[in-house]
């Protein structure tokens, strides 16, 4: 079963801000897969460590195209619940529908702060590091995705 089509955006949502409206754009996706250093570097830490993954569920907070859920998938995770603020939710959708992962990924549109996840997580995977190193302010939402939904004992 598919997830239900993400509401209309508010206007405030509309608006955005320059890192949500950044991040939407596939170029920049482009970017960041084709980096093979980056890429490889999360790929090979996340299989590094499957017995942790086995049975788990995850959260990728910014999952933009969903690469991280889908490392976690290949790694033994049961379930995965990306987090996307931008419009690359709509895109990072279609490739788990694509990828016949419906069952194990759910992509929720919106600040990980503001979601709500059907359960607690027992791992949390991000990339929460940007240019300039913190600013995107990525980090606050990593620990707020961490304070909010990571199990007692969870990994990051």
């Amino acid at each position: 079963m598919s997830a239900p089509p993400p509401p209309p955006p508010s206007e405030k949502e509309k608006e955005g801000n320059i890192f949500s409206r950044y991040y939407a754009q596939l170029s920049h996706q482009q970017n960041m897969l084709q980096d093979y250093i980056r890429t490889t570097t999360y790929q090979n830490a996340i299989f590094s460590n499957t017995a942790d993954f086995q049975n788990a569920a995850v959260m990728d907070v910014g999952t933009g195209s969903g690469v991280l859920a889908f490392f976690s998938v290949q790694s033994g995770a049961r379930k995965v619940y990306g987090v996307e603020m931008s419009d690359i939710a709509t895109q990072a959708r279609k490739l788990v529908k694509a990828n016949g992962l419906d069952d194990k990924i759910q992509i929720l549109k919106g600040k990980v702060e503001e979601v709500t996840l059907p359960e607690k997580v027992d791992i949390i995977v991000s990339e929460p590091l940007g240019f300039l190193l913190v600013h995107e302010r990525m980090l606050e939402s990593y620990i707020a995705g961490r304070d909010r939904w990571l199990k007692p004992g969870g990994k990051m």
